[in-house]
């Protein structure tokens, strides 16, 4: 999604939007919790409006160090100065971070956002859902859940 070569590649139930890949998980979470069907960026953007939610990034451009995925890989980052605005004006109160490393790259942007609420979820990326196995809390959900998919958790 972020190589303009690649867009040949995006798939018939992929977008480009946020989070638009068939392997992240942030639409069929979001989906699931308000137990509705996102299988497009029009599904989404409707039922972002009608929950209120918005959606920003912290990175306004970046380059990925060949397609790669991680946070780890993002080359030649230029940095959305003007999100904090936007939050500000539209008066958010809770913020929920996609991952560590956004937080981080959050508060790196703008120490002065301490006063708002912030969650930080399980990445919905791929990646990070085969990472889960190391986690400790999911080691002990797994022993109280053995058959449960690993979705469950996240969602939980």
């Amino acid at each position: 999604f972020s190589d303009p070569r690649r867009k040949r590649e995006i798939k018939d139930h992929e977008f480009m939007f946020f989070f638009g890949g068939e392997k992240n998980l942030l639409w069929r979470l979001l989906g699931d919790t308000f137990d509705v069907k996102l299988t497009s960026k029009e599904a989404i953007i409707g039922l972002l409006t009608k929950k209120k939610i918005g959606v920003g990034d912290v990175i306004r451009s970046c380059v990925r160090n060949e397609g790669r995925a991680s946070d780890k890989d993002l080359l030649e980052i230029e940095w959305n100065h003007d999100l904090i605005q936007e939050i500000r004006d539209h008066h958010i109160q809770t913020l929920y971070f996609t991952s560590r490393s956004v937080e981080r790259w959050f508060y790196r942007l703008f120490p002065e956002a301490k006063d708002i609420h912030a969650i930080t979820l399980i990445s919905p990326s791929a990646q990070s859902v085969r990472g889960l196995a190391s986690r400790d809390d999911f080691k002990k959900w797994r022993r109280k859940n053995p058959d449960s998919p690993a979705y469950d958790f996240i969602l939980k």
